[in-house]
């Protein structure tokens, strides 16, 4: 039997070792880099509520409508030394520059509630960026401030809701008491009565510009100060606690 020995110089190994190379460099380029996660953890998931032993709520205003009594209740807010989230429509900021820019002397935080009230789970995650990002520009260009906060139109809720917003990082506010004040049937005793007996640490409450919201909105504030608590904005308030997802 005949045995033939490669040498190590010969063609053939030197032909084979320039193959290897080759191979494990491709293997190499093409195997794909390790992704990092798209959104920061607290922007990931609604918000609902903060978790916090500090008897501290938020007061939100959803504003696309009832601009005549949006005066009324910054006025009570600023009297009473409190500070409240609006969150805009960008049609309404952009048609109501003055207001906005009250809400801002006055300490108001000013958040992002979508272009023209559409329906955001209706639009892809490419659309919401889009409605979000043209109302942030349109806040920022009438008042100097750009929304740090966004609360969605009717409160939907959805893929392409929330990965818009965490791609924007943009936490994504919901609340924990709705006073449906925009409900004619919500009368001031309702709204008030509602707040206060569900009042708790970290609640977020959401209210709108209307008649009975102004009439109602002293006597929460005042209500709620004799039992101990402070009205901060949504996003002071995430800063004293973990926000939660439930309410």
């Amino acid at each position: 039997m005949w045995i033939k020995v490669i040498s190590l110089r010969s063609p053939t190994i030197k032909l084979l070792s320039v193959m290897a190379v080759l191979i494990i460099s491709v293997m190499i380029f093409n195997t794909p880099a390790p992704q990092k996660a798209a959104v920061d953890a607290p922007f990931a998931n609604p918000v609902y509520r903060v978790i916090t032993s500090q008897r501290a709520m938020a007061l939100t205003v959803n504003v696309v409508w009832g601009t005549q009594y949006v005066p009324k209740m910054l006025a009570l807010l600023h009297q009473n030394h409190v500070a409240a989230t609006f969150m805009v429509g960008g049609v309404w900021a952009q048609k109501h520059p003055n207001l906005v820019r009250q809400m801002v002397k006055d300490g108001m935080e000013v958040g992002n509630h979508g272009w023209n009230h559409g329906h955001p789970a209706n639009m892809s995650v490419s659309e919401n960026v889009l409605d979000i990002e043209k109302t942030n520009e349109t806040v920022q260009k009438v008042a100097n401030v750009l929304p740090r906060v966004y609360a969605p139109p009717y409160g939907e809720l959805g893929p392409s809701v929330i990965n818009a917003s965490a791609k924007l990082h943009m936490p994504l506010v919901m609340w924990t008491i709705d006073t449906i004040d925009w409900r004619p049937s919500s009368q001031v005793p309702y709204i008030v009565n509602k707040v206060i007996q569900k009042a708790k640490p970290g609640a977020i409450v959401l209210m709108h510009p209307t008649d009975r919201s102004v009439l109602a909105l002293g006597e929460i504030i005042q209500g709620l100060k004799q039992e101990g608590y402070q009205f901060v904005t949504v996003s002071h308030l995430m800063k004293m606690g973990t926000p939660a997802t439930d309410e």
